[in-house]
């Protein structure tokens, strides 16, 4: 079945419904972000890829979504997506409550569903207290702002401390001990009947910095159709482009990556970095990450171009100027960006310690580094600069990874049908 959401690639294959199962089974997907209005991320894509998966195998499924612009509804009759006008996460938490309400108290959902960071079912889980909760994990606020902190000097660290001072507050800030206890995304968790995690690596920190027990997470891949038009990308790799898509930020490992590059182009004056991405903050948490990746690759700036976030269906285009991608991510649960790379045929660099790992066997079908050193980083790519066979053959062999993961839907869909059973007992 196509996907109802007009902006998206991709196609999921349909399922056959057990004829036990009548009527089937309802989910709410709560998620603010939600493709193509509201950041179009990693949580966003999976709402959309889980939605239709299980629309398509016969469950009942209802996504409630942010919008920026105006509330609507639209779908079919098995799946309906919900948009409510907010203005961010904390507000679509509070106004998503009354339309949700209409549509359980029209017709009894079985199974809510949400993801940690920002918790944007809360209000929903309060108010129906007997409604099972799904809690996806994908990567808590506190993980990802960490992260994000991680270049903060230590004079602007300072600054917040004396600043706090000066108005009579002792606060720590920057060096402030971590209560995960009072963490509002751990105290959600808290509250979820079923915990799924995409890698081993997102419940590893989960076990160890939330200390909840390791048999109540179950690692559960996200889903992977293959983006429809993404193997026009594929080539032999032959192309002297290196390429980076996502959000231009620290959090992706864009100050490893940019002194990398910077090293690599100087080396190799042929070769080109095309960086694709919405702007974020310096390391330094102030002014623009794009200036300050500038700033650092003024002696090569004329071998890099920066472009905006572009459309799924323009990602093609992009990915097949280029043999090499990189995804240099501090932390990853799971990397769509990767699997779509792979999918295209291209020879991956991803960072070492995530959810890549996954996905990437190291010298097989991929390469991987480690975020936290240029040196690594310069090395992975330069080998795969220097051998232009060695980036086809990984090529094809990271199609064929993409191409079986794509068609590995049935443990999800087995997830979901087995829950309902748990849900009534």
């Amino acid at each position: 079945m196509e996907m109802v959401v007009d902006s998206a690639l991709f196609t999921i294959k349909s399922f056959s419904l057990p004829e036990e199962q009548e009527p089937p089974m309802r989910i709410a997907f709560v998620s603010y972000e939600f493709p193509p209005e509201t950041a179009p991320g990693g949580i966003g894509t999976y709402t959309l890829l889980v939605a239709n998966l299980l629309s398509g195998a016969g469950f009942s499924v209802h996504v409630f979504a942010g919008s920026n612009s105006k509330s609507s509804i639209l779908g079919n009759d098995n799946l309906v997506i919900h948009r409510v006008f907010c203005k961010d996460p904390h507000d679509f938490q509070h106004l998503v409550v009354e339309v949700f309400s209409k549509e359980h108290e029209r017709e009894p959902f079985d199974l809510l569903e949400s993801a940690e960071i920002h918790g944007n079912a809360l209000r929903i889980k309060e108010k129906y207290t007997g409604l099972p909760l799904h809690v996806r994990l994908h990567a808590g606020n506190h993980l990802v702002e960490s992260l994000k902190k991680k270049y903060i000097p230590f004079t602007g660290k300072l600054r917040f401390f004396l600043g706090a001072a000066r108005r009579g507050k002792f606060d720590l800030g920057y060096w402030r001990r971590y209560d995960f206890k009072n963490d509002p995304d751990y105290q959600f968790v808290k509250m979820a009947e079923f915990i799924t995690a995409p890698s081993r690596q997102m419940k590893a920190w989960t076990v160890h910095n939330w200390q909840i027990l390791p048999g109540k997470i179950k690692i559960l891949e996200n889903p992977f159709s293959g983006a429809a038009g993404l193997e026009k990308a594929r080539t032999t790799n032959q192309e002297q482009v290196i390429l980076f898509y996502g959000r231009i930020n620290v959090l992706k490992g864009l100050v490893t990556a940019t002194g990398a590059m910077k090293q690599i182009l100087a080396d190799n004056p042929g070769w080109e970095w095309l960086v694709i991405g919405d702007d974020g903050f310096a390391p330094n948490g102030q002014g623009s990450m794009k200036a300050w990746m500038k700033k650092v690759l003024a002696p090569v700036l004329s071998q890099v171009e920066f472009y905006d976030r572009v459309t799924y269906s323009d990602l093609p285009a992009y990915l097949r100027k280029a043999s090499i991608v990189i995804v240099p991510s501090l932390f990853e649960s799971f990397s769509y960006v990767t699997l779509e790379a792979m999918y295209a045929g291209k020879a991956v660099v991803g960072s070492r310690d995530t959810g890549i790992e996954n996905l990437i066997e190291d010298g097989s079908n991929g390469l991987l580094a480690d975020p936290l050193s240029k040196r690594s980083w310069i090395r992975a790519i330069q080998q795969l600069i220097n051998h232009p066979s060695k980036r086809e053959k990984m090529g094809k062999a990271a199609v064929h990874f993409a191409e079986r993961r794509a068609g590995a839907y049935g443990e999800i869909v087995n997830y979901y049908r087995a829950l309902l059973p748990q849900m009534i007992h």
